[in-house]
């Protein structure tokens, strides 16, 4: 069991951790609530009709009323009030109501106790921010056939932090304060610190989640500023979205362009400084209104 491997690693501190020990075979790991597995399927079969989905979902109250507020928040626009969730699919497709879904389980997925060395409020916003950018930038590039995805890539970019912080909350915070004393970047400091990045841990809980190459992709890769293979534009945005999250808007084009200059291979995916910087204004503008929706506002994490 995963609670036994963990307190033979916390006796012994000076022993890294493997990714084998977190996520190997047997291990005892965060899932996906068996609603988003249901539904997931019935999205994907075309014989599953929109109101079988509806039923579906409002066997969950809280995901239910988490997915009529996104859907009926302003980040969406639509011109009526959606009542139902069957309705929602009707009006915004399958696809949209799928990333819309996952944002909403995973509130529950690592919600616990308070960990005063972490915010999980913080993270979200962070996450959210980061998946807002991503899904506008999404928009203006070709080869990005759904930017919807891109919300999805956004919100679980950092997801591998979330296991490791609650499984190993004082490693964590010792990499955060060796990146500041070493001034080395934060996978350089969690591989000394813990032995694991958060993004080959992401990589691999996405994985055992059977979440889709893109995500997974992004997830491993987002720290990575060149990006190679069939996913390369989705990876890149998501590179470009994490590193543009941490700004504050209204940028101007010098602003904006001094903020790139920082920022290697920026203009992989042919963005332009307007385009840039408007997503980074919207997403500053919609952040706290989407975290809200899903239910991520003054959310805890457990240290179990």
């Amino acid at each position: 069991m995963l609670s036994s491997i963990m307190r033979n690693a916390e006796l012994n501190m000076d022993q890294p951790v493997t990714l084998e020990q977190l996520i190997g075979k047997g291990q005892d790991l965060p899932s996906l609530p068996e609603i988003y597995l249901r539904v997931s399927q019935q999205l994907e079969d075309e014989n599953t009709s929109v109101q079988q989905i509806g039923d579906t979902v409002q066997n969950d109250p809280a995901i239910t009323t988490r997915v009529l507020k996104m859907v009926n928040s302003a980040y969406y626009g639509l011109p009526n009030q959606v009542a139902s969730v069957a309705q929602a699919v009707s009006l915004m497709g399958r696809e949209r109501l799928k990333h819309i879904l996952i944002g909403s389980v995973l509130r529950g997925v690592f919600s616990g106790h308070d960990n005063p060395a972490f915010s999980m409020q913080a993270f979200w916003q962070h996450s959210i921010k980061t998946a807002i950018i991503a899904r506008q930038l999404g928009r203006q590039i070709s080869q990005i056939e759904e930017a919807e995805a891109m919300f999805t890539a956004g919100l679980l970019h950092d997801i591998g932090k979330l296991l490791l912080i609650k499984k190993f909350p004082e490693r964590m915070l010792e990499a955060e304060e060796y990146m500041i004393l070493k001034r080395v970047d934060i996978l350089s400091a969690e591989l000394t610190q813990v032995g694991l990045t958060h993004t080959a841990v992401g990589e691999a809980l996405m994985h055992h989640w059977g979440l889709p190459k893109m995500l997974i992709d992004c997830a491993g890769s987002h720290h990575e500023a060149v990006h190679d293979g069939p996913n390369r534009f989705a990876t890149h945005l998501i590179y470009l979205a994490n590193k543009l999250s941490e700004y504050v808007p209204p940028l101007d084009d010098e602003e904006t362009q001094n903020i790139l200059d920082d920022i290697e291979n920026w203009d992989q995916g042919q963005l332009t400084l307007e385009q840039i910087a408007s997503a980074c204004q919207h997403a500053d503008e919609m952040v706290f209104e989407v975290m809200e929706s899903l239910g991520m506002v003054a959310i805890e994490i457990s240290s179990d």
